[in-house]
């Protein structure tokens, strides 16, 4: 992450937001606290593209940061792991979007096809990693609603948090088959 970064408070790692706390905790407790609610009134729909993205991370969000649902202005790594570079997140994004239209956005696929090819549009889509924070909510949610429609029903509680990121970070050296894997398991059985 960049040392100058304008989402944090100065000297810290706390992010700012809009109830002006500085405890990394409380904050935590906080947004997950708002979040669940936006979740609980409906998250908005859209065409699985950067829009959609952010839209839902706007919804998710708004109540915490003024910058929810804005495409972030800094470099981000985490655990080893480098996101794609802020000036090509449209292009990324756009990418996801493109393969998801020609195929049909995954309909018609049986179970273990689907789980494959969301694996990889889930890998690709946590790589652009669109914003400063509440990428992997944001995500999660897209996918619920992109398994939905393609007829294939996701139970994100029975994704395992750690399972997740171990995954994601996998994907983001080009191994989709954990993140398949982890998808395939949340699938609801017919």
């Amino acid at each position: 992450m960049s040392g100058d970064d304008r989402y944090l408070y100065p000297g810290s790692q706390v992010l700012r937001n809009r109830f002006d706390i500085s405890d990394a905790n409380r904050l935590e407790f906080v947004e997950r606290e708002f979040v669940v609610q936006r979740t609980k009134s409906g998250v908005p729909n859209g065409r699985f593209d950067l829009q959609h993205l952010q839209a839902i991370h706007r919804h998710l969000f708004q109540d915490v940061y003024d910058w929810a649902g804005e495409i972030r202005t800094v470099e981000l790594a985490k655990g080893g792991s480098r996101f794609q570079f802020r000036r090509f997140i449209g292009t990324g994004m756009a990418d996801v979007h493109r393969r998801l239209r020609q195929s049909g956005f995954l309909r018609g696929l049986n179970r273990a096809r689907f789980a494959d090819a969301a694996g990889v549009i889930m890998g690709d889509v946590n790589h652009v990693h669109p914003f400063r924070e509440g990428n992997g909510r944001t995500q999660l949610l897209y996918l619920e609603q992109l398994a939905e429609q393609a007829g294939h029903p996701l139970d994100l509680t029975r994704l395992n948090p750690p399972t997740w990121v171990a995954a994601s970070r996998a994907a983001n050296t080009g191994n989709y088959a954990p993140m398949a894997e982890a998808i395939g398991q949340a699938l609801e059985r017919a």
